[in-house]
């Protein structure tokens, strides 16, 4: 073994953080952790013979150095080859033919703008997925009504990634009977739910999710949490370069203004007197979409940075375009997770945005 060179397999990409670091599997979507002195290894010493590694070292940490290679062998992160020339690294370039990729509709009791045509508008954007927020009752002819009319566009790139909806008037049968009528319908959310929290798979990447909070605004939005990594090439290698939250963005709040996220105070027109394709055209609506983490405080000394979401909206410093998100309970300086909301640091932000 110490002949030969332990490398990772290309889908397998460390990132290191403060105090630890990581290594996400593209493709299983998963990531483990390991310290930082392995992640200096595999990449300072990348496609070196284990034994020269060794040698580096002056052979004062062979058994930590074989403990440390047994590791991403066991855990099929890394493969032991002669030629290493031969396993290039991954192109981590992102690319996309169309601006606007995903999408926010937010519909609450005063909303009076027509959804539809926001539908036709995003369509003729060819916008892929789009996330549709009731902070009011719904019944489920209504819902119907929005998913036939998405069905009835030409265009097939439309699809609901995720339909968030109260639970008053909807029976479960209803639910189910959405997810099997409409193939563009991925996910639903379902708040105030009397089952609490519950996840439920229907299909590959479908899911029926009930939660026992009440979504009333949009306000709710901008949680930092493990559970909502993303962990495939596409997301991270967008990461990589753009903003995770609102690049490729647009969206209509309840009142039909037009923003880069219902929860961002500035707007570029209404949807009553302005197309969306016209609001992108202002020169600063793209203001945040080359806002990476690497160039947000905090952030960027964290190992989940390219795996993690963003929030703009929500800031520890309402002052700061590079403050770390508010609802982030994350240390990456001691590798520790915290209630956020708890935090006496972040009151005053909290009194800010009156969260």
């Amino acid at each position: 073994m110490a002949k030969e060179v332990c490398i990772l397999y290309a889908n397998c990409i460390p990132v290191k953080g403060a105090f630890k670091s990581i290594i996400c599997d593209l493709q299983r979507q998963n990531y483990i952790y390991i310290p930082n002195d392995l992640y200096n290894i595999i990449t300072t010493h990348r496609g070196k013979r284990i034994q020269e590694v060794k040698d580096f070292y002056e052979n004062k940490y062979d058994d930590i150095i074989d403990n440390y290679f047994q590791i991403l062998l066991k855990n099929e992160f890394a493969f032991l080859t002669d030629t290493p020339d031969l396993f290039p690294k991954m192109n981590m370039e992102w690319k996309e033919p169309f601006e606007i990729t995903n999408a926010i509709i937010d519909i609450s009791n005063t909303s009076t703008y027509d959804i539809k045509s926001v539908f036709k508008q995003l369509s003729q954007l060819s916008c892929k997925f789009v996330q549709i927020r009731f902070y009011r009752e719904s019944s489920c002819k209504e819902i119907i009504s929005i998913l036939k009319y998405l069905d009835k566009i030409k265009s097939n790139s439309i699809g609901i990634d995720f339909l968030i909806l109260h639970h008053n008037s909807f029976k479960e049968k209803d639910f189910i009977a959405l997810f099997k009528t409409f193939k563009r319908l991925n996910s639903i959310l379902v708040y105030a739910s009397p089952l609490g929290k519950k996840i439920l798979t229907m299909g590959h990447s479908r899911y029926y999710i009930h939660t026992g909070a009440n979504i009333d605004s949009e306000k709710h939005c901008g949680v930092i949490n493990k559970s909502l990594f993303s962990i495939n090439i596409k997301t991270y290698t967008e990461a990589l370069h753009f903003n995770s939250c609102l690049h490729g963005k647009i969206a209509v709040d309840s009142n039909g203004e037009i923003k880069n996220c219902p929860s961002m105070p500035t707007t570029f027109g209404n949807i009553a007197n302005t197309l969306l394709r016209d609001a992108l055209l202002d020169k600063y609506f793209k203001k945040y979409w080359h806002l990476n983490k690497d160039k947000i405080e905090v952030c960027k000394d964290c190992e989940f940075r390219y795996i993690c979401t963003d929030c703009r909206a929500y800031t520890e410093d309402p002052q700061n375009d590079k403050s770390k998100p508010l609802k982030c309970g994350y240390d990456p300086y001691k590798g520790e997770w915290h209630d956020w909301s708890s935090s006496e640091l972040k009151q005053e932000a909290l009194k800010y945005f009156n969260i």
